[in-house]
């Protein structure tokens, strides 16, 4: 029988050790039967099908969904760390940040029939460095949520009305956005954006939910992340 070297061992058990870790610490974004019980209190105001027939009826039922949100939650108090944080909570809170509320359009967004990522944002224009808006806190930071659309990826802002389309009804996605701002190239909005975030460079991490791993279970110092929409962060540009 053949020995394996110390090394391939104590490795394969390091890799194996990571991967319970981390799926011990990753962030489920399915809906939960709680989710689906008050989903319809964020539908009451929501009067377009949940099956729109083309790209306008979808930005509609999009833009009713995120005002609907807002609308249940208009506070700015944040849910607090190492505490739940799903729908019935931000219903019953009536209030949160810009992480509290993506992750309630997400779901509400996905029970609709669309395909969602959470987006953390990071301004760079303080640091100047990629690695140094994710490791430094207290930068500029966002969190929003893209939705796909039969034209594609749409971002839907989490603390105002605000969805990115162009002046001529084209969605924009964060990778777009940030490829446009890279270039120096104005962009031309239907709307203005709500937050200077949007207009200065930054980058953007899929399925990162916090740094500092306090709002989700088991509550801990590993970062929250859903490793499925994570993993995108690894895929060529030309598909954004």
């Amino acid at each position: 029988m053949k020995r394996v070297p110390l090394f391939v061992g104590a490795f394969g058990i390091l890799v194996s050790v990571l991967i319970l870790v981390m799926a011990h610490n990753a962030v489920d974004n399915s809906l939960t039967d709680e989710d689906v019980q008050f989903i319809p209190y964020y539908l009451e105001n929501v009067s377009t099908s949940l099956r729109p027939s083309s790209y306008y009826a979808e930005l509609k039922l999009i833009s009713d969904i995120q005002r609907s949100v807002l609308r249940i939650a208009p506070g700015n108090e944040p849910l607090p760390h190492d505490q739940r944080r799903e729908l019935k909570d931000l219903y019953l809170a009536k209030a949160g940040l810009c992480y509290d509320r993506s992750r309630v359009i997400e779901k509400v967004l996905r029970y609709a029939g669309f395909k969602t990522r959470h987006i953390a944002m990071y301004s760079t224009t303080e640091t100047g460095s990629a690695i140094r808006a994710l490791l430094v806190p207290g930068g500029d930071s966002h969190a929003i949520t893209e939705v796909l659309t039969s034209k594609g990826w749409l971002i839907v802002d989490s603390n105002a009305p605000w969805l990115s389309i162009d002046s001529n009804n084209r969605p924009v996605s964060s990778k777009q956005l940030q490829s446009q701002i890279r270039s120096s190239s104005p962009m031309s909005w239907r709307t203005p954006p709500p937050t200077k975030i949007y207009s200065r460079p930054f980058i953007v991490v899929y399925g990162l939910y916090s740094r500092h791993g306090g709002f989700y279970p088991p509550y801990n110092f590993i970062p929250d992340i859903n490793y499925p929409e994570f993993a995108e962060n690894f895929v060529l540009s030309g598909s954004r």
